[in-house]
């Protein structure tokens, strides 16, 4: 959720300091870009925790749980350690992350699908399962 949250207020933000990029098509794929990288950050980041503690579990081999594999790391070094491998993640998820946003929005032109009809669809989509 990190990702899209930070996505869509990151490109919102270039949006508003560049208007013209809503017009150009190289532009708005370029804020794509850069939403995402910043959402692929974020993403690393929220989730190294947990991805660490993951790993150490896999690494026990006496089958421990995550609340000790969380006690254990943390008994190391301190919670630095629930941070281990974030640069080469950050690096990863951005780059991934990324591309998977200027994957989205380029299909989004070329099939000419506006935001405006995607949320027109949300809209529906929405009224149609409350009832």
């Amino acid at each position: 959720m990190a990702k899209f949250t930070v996505f869509d207020l990151s490109t919102e933000f270039l949006y508003e300091e560049f208007p013209a990029a809503q017009e150009d098509l190289k532009l708005s794929l370029l804020v794509s870009l850069v939403g995402g990288t910043l959402g692929g950050v974020v993403a690393a980041i929220v989730s190294n925790p947990a991805d660490t503690v993951i790993s150490e579990m896999k690494k026990s081999s006496d089958g421990i749980g995550p609340i000790a594999a969380c006690k254990t790391l943390l008994s190391r070094s301190g919670i630095p350690t629930l941070f281990t491998g974030l640069g080469l993640r950050m690096v990863f998820y951005a780059i991934m992350i990324s591309l998977q946003f200027l994957a989205y929005d380029s299909i989004r032109f070329a099939l000419g699908i506006g935001t405006d009809d995607l949320k027109l669809y949300l809209d529906v989509l929405g009224g149609a399962l409350q009832q």
